[in-house]
């Protein structure tokens, strides 16, 4: 089969996918001002408990603000992938720029997660839409009730389709809007830093569910500057690569070029660096069987984390980046009485804002 059959068949199952979605009329009004209307505010912003929200995520100060209290969100694991459960603070040890910091802050794991579903959207796209898809609704299977979610969709512009919300039936109705791509653009490091500025006063567990070829077309901001924010940001991203079947198939019958496949790669990195910084993690999954077990470990790994917060010994304001290093020791031993060797994510760091 040629590889332009292909690309068809893949392009007709998608809008088959499409039209079969509920159908959204033209005079729907816009999801930003649709979500102000139903909730006043931000949900990161205090809320009375009169609003009905008094389990909204709780506001926090930004590191990159205020580096009086930083925050992090911390999973340990053995060499075999296990997640270690009940630890306390006495088991962590924080540096920064290697000087010991004092924790004040410390809350165990099976918390309540908020997500923001950030979404790659443009015809850029299209030929493998399907795995965007499978993707966003393997990820709705492993929601709980108690836990927020937000969806943001990007090509040339980022937009919120969906502001933070507890109601699973608004998260589906967003998602039935990513119908037929418009535009050609995908700026992915305008998204990613879009998406960290709203999530970095929220508290507790946070990511962003990174579902994108990591393509990049003419972003305002640079590759650089995104991962900047990544090192200050609050929440871990989580990237789901898409397009690695078709990739896949077409190379070795020689039906995609050298320079596309360079292209796909330097998107490749461009997730997993995104998800190193912020201790979070990336899978590129090539069949939609895959996606369940990538969500598995997806919320195992966030709602497993421990959040520490320590108060920063060195109050300066100076705009350097800072170094953060976790430590954990306990009594485990592995199967022949050696100390049990463990495996600490989290972010590597922040910057605090210069005066």
């Amino acid at each position: 089969m040629t590889r332009t059959g292909i690309l068809r068949i893949a392009l007709g199952i998608s809008l088959i996918f499409s039209a079969c979605l509920t159908w959204i009329p033209p005079t729907f009004f816009h999801p930003v001002a649709q979500a102000q209307d139903k909730t006043g505010e931000p949900p990161f912003r205090q809320q009375s408990a009169s609003a009905g929200n008094e389990d909204m995520p709780l506001p926090r100060t930004s590191i990159s603000i205020n580096v009086d209290m930083v925050s992090l969100q911390v999973l340990v694991s053995d060499s075999n992938g296990n997640v270690l459960t009940g630890l306390k603070p006495e088991n962590f040890t924080i540096y920064e720029d290697n000087v010991k910091q004092e924790i004040r802050h410390f809350s165990p794991v099976e918390a309540n997660i908020t997500v923001v579903m950030l979404v790659e959207f443009s015809k850029r796209i299209e030929y493998f839409l399907n795995d965007v898809y499978n993707a966003m609704n393997a990820f709705m299977k492993t929601l709980r009730p108690k836990d927020w979610t937000a969806v943001m969709g990007y090509d040339m512009h980022t937009t919120i389709f969906q502001d933070f919300t507890q109601d699973r039936r608004e998260v589906y109705n967003a998602l039935r809007q990513f119908t037929i791509p418009a535009w050609n653009e995908s700026n992915i490091s305008d998204a990613v830093i879009e998406a960290i500025d709203r999530t970095q006063e929220i508290e507790g567990k946070v990511a962003i569910l990174l579902i994108s070829s990591g393509l990049d077309t003419f972003s305002r901001h640079t590759y650089d500057q995104a991962l900047a924010s990544c090192k200050n940001a609050n929440a871990s991203v989580y990237a789901i690569g898409v397009g690695r079947f078709l990739r896949d198939y077409l190379e070795p019958r020689g039906e995609i070029s050298p320079a596309a496949i360079s292209e796909f790669l330097m998107g490749e990195n461009r997730l997993k660096s995104f998800a190193d910084y912020t201790g979070g993690a990336a899978w590129f999954p090539r069949y939609s069987t895959e996606l369940p077990a990538i969500f598995e470990s997806f919320s195992k790994a966030l709602r497993s984390q421990y959040s520490i917060g320590y108060t920063s010994t060195n109050t300066k304001k100076d705009g350097k980046f800072r170094k953060i290093r976790v430590e954990v020791k306990t009594d485990l031993t592995d199967s022949k009485g050696k100390p049990l060797k463990l495996k600490i994510v989290t972010r590597k760091g922040y910057t605090p804002k210069s005066i």
